[in-house]
């Protein structure tokens, strides 16, 4: 892939902006080509991302506050519960956009360190349903450097960069309006393709822990059960646990369970100090630290052969979702 140049990195000129008593953030990132990119998330993290760039940054805060001031901020902010219809920023990858997606992840410059489109999910789902809402600036990183959110990605064109993040905050908002409109009704995309496995959707989920750690770890000793699936999927020691127990298809299918209920929660929490981290006064007991860093040694290269022996690529073979198999 030819260099082109890093991750995008956020403007100074980003800033919240509040009319009629509702706020918006706006985040305006560098291409990488010399243009810019737009995004405003409202306080119910669903996020409005326009597809042209912007020729400074300067271009793209006055489009934003344009927008505001002409249409209203209304017209940037989603409804808090069902009733609204899906649109192209919120509906869900096809299955050729995911792959699209999942085969840039996968691209040599950045395999090593970056997620997959399972890993991404559940990544993104816990920050879609946590504590707080978390700006795209703060996870981003983490997207291409799964280990230390340092790694950068690089782009062909900006025409790729722009596609590639608007996959990306696709991915993201339809988490959130599924989640907004019915909750019972997410299935991760393990249970939709062989290459995306159950146990780095759980690893994405428990590294989405670390932008509230705290609260998540109180949550945890009070409801320990409703983390079982995800600790006995994507954590290490969880993994040789289920393994030697047969029973991973059991706790997959309790994974939806669990984020209904997760999701409940912090829903109730988030409504009671709306755009604030969530406190102390719900504390559940003593500290508890959640498995965050799940695998121990090198990551196995999606392209690389599968250590199963069967030959077959790691990504068409013990990604499947046909469980044991998932696990790594």
């Amino acid at each position: 892939m030819a260099e082109l140049g890093p991750t995008p990195q956020l403007s100074p000129l980003s800033q919240s902006v509040t009319r009629d008593g509702k706020t918006v953030q706006i985040d305006i990132y560098e291409n990488g080509e010399g243009g810019w990119l737009l995004e405003v998330i409202d306080d119910h993290g669903s996020s409005t991302v326009w597809d042209d760039s912007f020729t400074s940054d300067r271009d793209a805060l006055e489009e934003a506050l344009r927008t505001i001031d002409d249409a209203g901020i209304d017209s940037l902010i989603g409804a808090p519960s069902g009733g609204r219809e899906a649109t192209g920023l919120d509906q869900a990858l096809s299955e050729d956009e995911l792959n699209e997606l999942d085969d840039f992840l996968a691209d040599e410059s950045i395999e090593e360190t970056s997620m997959d489109v399972s890993t991404l999910e559940g990544f993104l789902t816990a920050i879609a349903i946590g504590p707080r809402t978390v700006m795209p600036s703060e996870w981003l990183p983490w997207v291409w450097d799964i280990q230390n959110g340092e790694a950068e990605a690089e782009f062909e064109s900006a025409e790729q960069a722009n596609r590639i993040m608007s996959l990306i905050m696709r991915q993201y908002n339809a988490v959130v309006q599924t989640f907004m409109d019915d909750p019972a009704s997410f299935e991760p995309v393990f249970w939709f393709g062989d290459q995306w496995g159950a146990a780095e959707w759980c690893e994405g989920f428990l590294l989405g822990f670390q932008f509230s750690d705290e609260a998540w770890s109180l949550l945890a000793v009070g409801q320990p059960a409703w983390f079982t699936p995800f600790l006995r999927l994507g954590t290490d020691d969880g993994i040789e646990i289920t393994k030697k127990s047969g029973d991973a298809e059991k706790w997959m299918n309790e994974i939806e369970l669990s984020l209904v209920k997760l999701h409940a929660f912090w829903k109730d929490r988030r409504a009671s100090q709306p755009g604030g981290l969530v406190g102390d006064d719900f504390r559940l007991g003593g500290h508890k630290d959640v498995a965050q860093s799940v695998r121990g040694g090198p990551k196995i290269g999606r392209n690389d052969p599968c250590p199963c022996g069967s030959g077959k690529k790691s990504k068409k073979c013990c990604g499947a979702n046909d469980a044991p198999a998932t696990l790594h």
